[in-house]
């Protein structure tokens, strides 16, 4: 296998509506959308004598999203019988990513960064999974993962957010806000229990424009975990009394981001 980089970037959540509880996990119907003019993160990739992980990380590697998909990509070849060279190679990879998105904040850079890794390693090493197959490795590593999988500059998803549906969307420009304040989304959901959010119609969501429900709706009504993170992070709360009506809470937090002024 050639030496191979790649870049990805983070993602916002226009809306994201908790729709119910199955299994222990709460359901979610979300609008992803892609921010390309910001901060990236870099991904080198190459054999090596063992297998090797290093970066900026602010977990042990069992929890790291780049080592999870790798386990599970490598189960999901096992199954299929994949020639032991191959397998092997997934044990000799040496993975070295230069982080820029912040951990915690609600911009998926954990998900961006597994969900790059397996479409890329798809390529590179000619594996020819199809995109549900994809999908299916995807799952097993986190609810954000598929959506940067897809390639989808803008998608709705719902169920544990592993099901991506494609949405024709204006482009937005969009700048993004990083208050360093951490929130943890298991801790964030536990909360949820706690709030009332706002109802609304999930089929008129759908179907406006991202720059209209921006321009129409409140961050606490479009994002359902916004209650709970500032419940459970006061300082956050104090962030966010600050911020103008302009920014908007992305995923479970604490980032917030917002429409570039002058596309407004």
């Amino acid at each position: 296998m050639n030496p191979f980089g790649f870049v990805v970037c983070p993602k916002v959540n226009i809306f994201l509506k908790i729709t119910g509880f199955e299994g222990g996990y709460h359901l979610l119907n979300s609008r992803l959308v892609l921010v390309q003019n910001s901060f990236k993160d870099c991904i080198e990739v190459r054999c090596a004598d063992r297998f090797a992980l290093k970066g900026d990380f602010d977990c042990a590697l069992q929890d790291n999203t780049l080592y999870k998909a790798l386990q599970a990509l490598k189960s999901h070849l096992e199954h299929k019988k994949t020639p032991p060279a191959l397998l092997q190679l997934l044990d000799r990879l040496k993975i070295e990513v230069e982080k820029h998105i912040p951990t915690q904040a609600g911009f998926g850079g954990g998900s961006a960064d597994a969900g790059g890794l397996l479409r890329e390693l798809n390529t590179h090493l000619n594996l020819g999974l199809s995109l549900q197959e994809l999908y299916g490795i995807g799952a097993r590593v986190g609810s954000d993962v598929n959506f940067f999988i897809s390639g989808l500059e803008c998608a709705h998803v719902s169920h544990f957010g592993e099901v991506v549906e494609p949405f024709a969307d204006t482009p937005l420009e969009l700048e993004l806000l990083n208050p360093n304040i951490a929130c943890k989304t298991p801790e964030v959901y536990r909360a949820f229990a706690q709030t009332q959010p706002t109802p609304l119609d999930f089929a008129t969501l759908q179907r406006t424009p991202s720059i209209v429900l921006l321009q129409t709706h409140s961050r606490a009504v479009l994002n359902d975990l916004l209650k709970p993170a500032l419940k459970i992070a006061p300082d956050l709360k104090e962030v966010e009394a600050r911020l103008g009506t302009r920014w908007f809470f992305s995923g479970s937090g604490g980032g917030f981001f917002a429409l570039k002024e002058d596309s407004a």
